[in-house]
């Protein structure tokens, strides 16, 4: 039986494991972030997630993170536990500081630094400081 929204919880960081892997396309970064839900509960992911790249300092890099208003029905995801959503996400370029390799993810339940795999930034240089990511959605289980 569906649970309605409202009886879902939205996830918070002790409720999920996230893992970032990044592949290099070219001049930018193309990737997919997985987020499990490890707790005991039902919890949704809502929206698409904001990333933020740390520097070698662990401090927020000055990157903006586009958020695209296409409409998607339902515009969260809903995970049991054990279960995953996936989202893609990318990073047009960068021209500032050395990016650490952890990226921060938020969401509006909550936030966590996660370890990437793959390359710690994009070659693009110039002004194309732009990250991107899609709606979370249920993976296959």
């Amino acid at each position: 039986m569906l649970q309605f929204m409202a009886d879902v919880p939205e996830a918070s960081a002790e409720e999920v494991a996230c893992t970032l892997t990044w592949q290099a396309d070219g001049e930018v970064l193309r990737g997919e972030l997985v987020v499990r839900n490890v707790g005991e509960r039902r919890i949704r992911l809502y929206g698409k997630p904001r990333l933020i790249p740390l520097d070698t300092d662990g401090q927020p890099l000055g990157t903006d993170t586009i958020v695209t208003l296409e409409m998607r029905m339902p515009g969260y995801a809903e995970l049991a536990p054990g279960e995953s959503a996936t989202t893609n996400i990318g990073w047009a370029g960068w021209d500032g500081p050395a990016a650490g390799g952890t990226v921060r993810v938020e969401w509006p339940g909550g936030q966590v630094d996660v370890p990437a795999a793959g390359p710690r930034q994009p070659a693009g240089r110039g002004p194309a400081t732009n990250l991107w990511s899609s709606w979370f959605v249920r993976a296959n289980s």
